[in-house]
Formats: structure tokens, sequence, C-alpha cells
């Protein structure tokens, strides 16, 4: 077995299998979309999470899942880091004429509701990040590097989106950097939490503080919300498909790439595992 999960191209077949099987309950179910979209994330992780353990010098830990003190200051660094670029589109809004305010939609919203569409919107994160960030990018990057494994994913992350309402060719671009951001908060962090933390917040925060959609889609939980006047600065801060088409998005996406690269540091004992599995893998096929 581990002989076998040496080889790149044996981890990435199983990882698109196993993808392409536990997404069919969400076809064949769609009325339980938040019970099947449970199960997938589970069935991903338990499988993700073995692929990786079961190599050779490995451990538990080399997925990038790992539950420690690393894990939970990257999940709060998320947060934080969309906090602040929320501020950016509430000031800058404001300067530029915009109104932020209570939406009107807060009275019809009730906590269960809130609650359910919140739990759906951190599932489908959790699992774009295993899929576009675990198993298939962890093994090209190995493979071929950084630059081929970050690029490769994003356009199938930005392609993902394409049937999405509303979707515009500044919102695809926008959702290729949000990708090589994603990807690269994984790569200097070497966990798949803060790209998680990060996916999360950023969708969520889109609705409920700036009530702008969701990569085109309404979810209906808006608590406030940034109106434009007119529609003048549309091409800046986002139209029908969201904040995430508009050009302040982009230099924001850009601006965090850059300073993930000084403000994260790798995870040292993920990165001593991943050191040990590369030393035992070359022995395993040399023999």
């Amino acid at each position: 077995m581990q002989k076998l999960l040496a080889h790149w191209w044996v981890r990435i077949i199983i990882a698109i299998i196993a993808s392409i099987l536990l997404s069919l309950p969400l076809l064949i179910f769609p009325s339980g979309f938040l019970f099947t979209n449970i199960l997938t994330a589970i069935g991903l992780t338990v499988i993700s999470i073995s692929l990786l353990a079961f190599r050779a010098g490995s451990a538990f830990n080399a997925f990038g899942l790992q539950f420690d003190k690393f894990a939970i200051i990257d999940f709060l660094k998320g947060f934080i880091i969309v906090i602040s670029m929320n501020l950016i589109f509430i000031i800058l809004g404001l300067i530029s004429g915009y109104e932020f305010r209570l939406s009107n939609d807060f009275s019809l919203l009730d906590y269960k509701s809130f609650l359910f569409i919140s739990s759906y919107i951190f599932l489908m994160a959790y699992l774009e990040e295993i899929i576009f960030r675990g198993i298939v990018f962890q093994t090209l990057r190995e493979r071929f590097g950084d630059f081929i494994a970050i690029l490769l994913l994003s356009i199938f992350f930005s392609l993902a989106h394409y049937s999405n309402p509303n979707i515009s060719n500044m919102g695809l671009i926008n959702i290729i950097l949000a990708g090589i951001m994603l990807s690269v908060l994984y790569i200097t962090t070497e966990s798949l939490w803060l790209p998680i933390s990060v996916h999360f917040f950023w969708n969520l925060n889109q609705q409920v503080l700036l009530g702008s959609n969701i990569s085109g889609i309404n979810f209906d939980i808006k608590i406030f919300e940034l109106t434009a006047i007119g529609n003048e600065y549309s091409w800046f801060f986002g139209g029908q498909f969201g904040i995430e088409e508009g050009a302040l998005t982009t230099i924001l996406l850009t601006i965090l790439t850059v300073i993930s690269f000084r403000i994260n540091r790798q995870n040292p004992y993920i990165m001593a595992t991943k050191f040990r599995i590369k030393f035992e893998e070359s022995k395993l096929l040399k023999s």
C-alpha cells in the first residue's frame, strides 16, 4: 500500500474518483442538501486524511486539518483578515456616497434560518477547500511545484462557478485570483484552516455585512447592506454577481496574496512530517 501511494498519480486518481462518488448524493437528493453536504464532507475528509496518513513516514496531521493551537490561530486570523477587508469596503463605500444601513430584510430573518444557511455556507467553503486545496492540489504541488499547482487548481476553481447566476468576465477573473490567494494561504501555513476560515467568512460576510450576493446567489440572510445611490461605481464595488466582480476585490485579493508571504508562518510539525514522507518514499521507490 505504501509503495502504491508513493506514486503521485495514484493519489490523484483515488482523490478524483472519491470526489465524484461522494458528490453523487448531492445530485440524487438535492432537497436534503445540508445533510448530504455533511456526509460528503465527512467522506472526503476521511479519505483525504487516510490517503496521506497511510503514506510511508506520514501522520494524520499531514493533510492540514490538525486540531492544535495553530489551527485555532489560523481560523481566528481568517476572521480578522475578512473583517478588515469588509471594513475597507464599507469605508470606501461611504466615501463614494454609498449608504451603509440595516437591511430591510433583517426584520424577516429568524435565527433558525440564519444558522441553517450559515452552516450550509460553511460546509460549501469547507468542501471547496478540501477539493481545491486538498489531495489533488497538494500532490500536484509536491510533483510539479507551487506555480503549476496554484495555476491549474485556481482555473478549475473559477470554472466551477461558471454556471452561477449573473456571472461576468470580471467575476471569473476575481475567482481565479481568489483561488490563487487561498492556495497561497495554504502554502504559507501548511494548514487548511486559514483558507477555510477566509473562504467561509468572506462568503458569509458578503451577505450579512455588505448585503451582496455571494457569487451571484442571494441567500436572504442580510443584516446590513452597503447600498449604491446610483450605478456609477458598480465597476469598483461590484454588481449583480456581488462584490466579487468589482475592481476593489481585485485589488484586495492581490494585496492579501502578496502580504501572505510575509505574515504567515508554516506549521513546523506538518513540515517535519512532509520531510519524513519525502525521505521514506524516496527509499521505497528505489527498492
